[in-house]
């Protein structure tokens, strides 16, 4: 039933009128209410039994203070009879993630419409954020029990990356005996599908890896040709997990042509996840990435893109050209983070630092910022994390370096015999950017404590790295 243009009231007398739908799913719908800032679930089941357990969970929700801060949408009150569901917060501008995922049936070019929608570095931002927000549910023994494209919302405007789980019913604690197994059709690991488990913090890291791979390359990763030319049972086998996902190694009897190249928009580190998730996690739980990874790898994926000069397209920054436009990839200083050990012998410290493995790749290219944030110079996704610390900008044959908080960093060159330091704080620094005879380090605290830093690294453009 379509209720747009209907006007529904909560228990308290407020009256609402349904605009637009914002997404569906097996429970129900959801939909903005005139005026913003509010949106409406409406559950297809009104049963009695299911409004007494829709008003526990609504007050469970509203108890658990864990909640604040999340970027989960908080639920006000419930509709009056006949209609069962719930008045929720939403911030005006946002829509359902599936609109990254689902190209409308007219469009000409795929590229345009990727880019529309903010490209690969705006996806992986959105899906690193979302990662993010399931990852603080489950260190809390929450688990949201449904991920799916339709009940997490995204920010409409392409240059913002705000994101909001909707459908907070969903929400219990881990610990909770609850059995339930429901779960949005394509999205529910096969544990959920067979009734051999509830819900849980791996069922969640299913779901997610399933919109992940959707977002980025624009196919459903269990859905290959097999399934899409086959019988309809052998869909229900690929979601039950008896088939090969489309890009097993071993067995390409699933495979697919449709979809995005995976070199396009999947790092290396992602395909792994991806292969730990629908290889062996497929049928082993306990070998599936957890949603921590995801934001690992989803926020430093995206900090190892640059922007095509001529389509404005974002890429990853070890590609020779853009792969949207075959446009010269630009020059670019790659920042490789490191670890520094502080060493009475400063020689000694440097040897130290060459053998040093990466722990985190940024690309900064010319008359862009690139902003270092808590989670680069500390390491964690903690609280906080995305404050800005560092700005880097390069102009000509410079980077400018200068401080974001506050705080003060350290730049040191060493010729080989000797360091100097220089203070980095409000006020802009230079270092060269591409400099044959001394080595430039970017200190994120005093030199003589074990920290994070950044070395510089120049790739001239259009060449490999």
């Amino acid at each position: 039933m379509n209720f747009e243009g209907k006007r529904l009231t909560d228990e308290r007398g407020q009256t609402y009128e349904l605009e637009r739908e914002l997404g569906r799913g097996g429970q129900g719908a959801v939909y903005a209410a005139k005026g913003g800032r509010r949106a409406i679930k409406i559950l297809f089941d009104r049963s009695s039994k299911q409004r007494q357990l829709l008003r526990g969970q609504l007050q469970n929700i509203r108890q658990m203070h864990e909640l604040r801060g999340l970027g989960v949408a908080s639920p006000l009150e419930m509709l009056q009879p006949p209609h069962l569901g719930y008045v929720m917060e939403l911030i005006t501008g946002m829509v359902p993630l599936s609109r990254l995922i689902h190209p409308p049936r007219d469009v000409s070019s795929l590229a345009e419409w990727y880019l529309t929608g903010g490209g690969l570095h705006r996806r992986l931002l959105l899906l690193a954020r979302c990662a993010e927000i399931l990852a603080q549910l489950h260190s809390k023994g929450l688990v949201y029990s449904d991920p799916s494209p339709n009940n997490i919302f995204i920010s409409n405007d392409s240059d913002a990356h705000e994101v909001r789980l909707i459908d907070a019913d969903n929400l219990h604690y881990e610990s909770s005996s609850s059995t339930r197994s429901f779960h949005t059709p394509g999205y529910g690991a096969p544990e959920l599908v067979l009734s051999k488990s509830g819900v849980n913090t791996l069922t969640d890291a299913h779901a997610f890896a399933v919109l992940a791979f959707q977002t980025l390359c624009l196919i459903h990763p269990l859905i290959g040709d097999l399934v899409m030319e086959g019988e309809p049972e052998l869909e229900e086998k690929a979601l039950e997990g008896y088939l090969p996902w489309v890009d097993d190694p071993d067995d390409q009897s699933n495979s697919t042509l449709h979809g995005l190249p995976r070199d396009m928009v999947l790092s290396p580190n992602l395909k792994k996840l991806c292969q730990r998730s629908f290889g062996e996690g497929l049928q082993d739980p306990t070998k599936r990435p957890g949603i921590n990874q995801w934001a690992e790898a989803l926020y430093s994926a995206a900090d190892f893109t640059v922007q095509c000069p001529d389509c404005s397209s974002t890429y990853y920054a070890n590609q020779r050209c853009c792969p949207w436009c075959d446009y010269p990839r630009p020059a670019q200083v790659q920042l490789l983070i490191k670890r520094w050990e502080s060493l009475p012998n400063i020689k000694e410290c440097q040897r130290l630092l060459s053998n040093q493995k990466i722990l985190a790749a940024l690309a900064l290219t010319e008359n862009q910022s690139l902003i270092l944030t808590e989670r680069v110079i500390n390491g964690r996704n903690t609280p906080g994390h995305q404050a800005p610390g560092i700005e880097l900008r390069l102009e000509g044959s410079n980077i400018w370096v200068r401080s974001l908080n506050g705080r003060c960093f350290w730049l040191s060159c060493f010729d080989g015999q000797e360091q100097t330091t220089v203070e980095v704080q409000e006020q802009r620094q230079r270092v060269p950017a591409n400099d044959q005879h001394r080595t430039w380090l970017l200190h994120f605290a005093p030199i003589d404590r074990s920290h994070r830093l950044a070395t510089f690294r120049f790739v001239s453009g259009g060449n490999p790295s």
